[in-house]
């Protein structure tokens, strides 16, 4: 029989998630039975607002709920500022979301879900 306690786990994204209207967060997900082991945010090379991460009820002027400023790269590009949760128990996405200084602007997503792995 497999060893059910172990697991590998499989890339997924969710792309670039975009904010129409600055101050007017905008959630990751609204599937709440999602889980995720790792999920990790950046911003977009190019864009040149700043991107804010926070729970709900965040406020970007206040800072209240917000969990990461990420600075942007600007038109010139540059060095991408990233930001990786890591939780064996799972991270629920649904409890995350994202508001930025300029419409249009986002965070490229990515996530990891466990996945079974068979050991010879």
């Amino acid at each position: 029989m497999a060893d059910t306690s172990r697991f590998a786990v499989e890339a997924r994204s969710f792309g670039k998630v975009a904010v129409s209207v600055p101050g007017t967060p905008v959630r990751l997900a609204v599937d709440e039975n999602l889980r995720a082991v790792r999920m990790r945010f950046a911003p977009l090379i190019g864009e040149t607002g700043r991107m804010f991460l926070g729970v709900a009820g965040m406020n970007k002027a206040t800072g209240a709920g917000v969990i990461k400023e990420f600075w942007p790269t600007g038109v010139g590009g540059g060095v991408a500022d990233e930001l990786i949760l890591e939780s064996a128990h799972g991270l629920r996405p649904a409890d995350y979301w994202i508001d930025a200084n300029v419409a249009g602007e986002g965070l490229l997503v990515a996530y990891w879900v466990p996945t079974p792995y068979w050991a010879p």
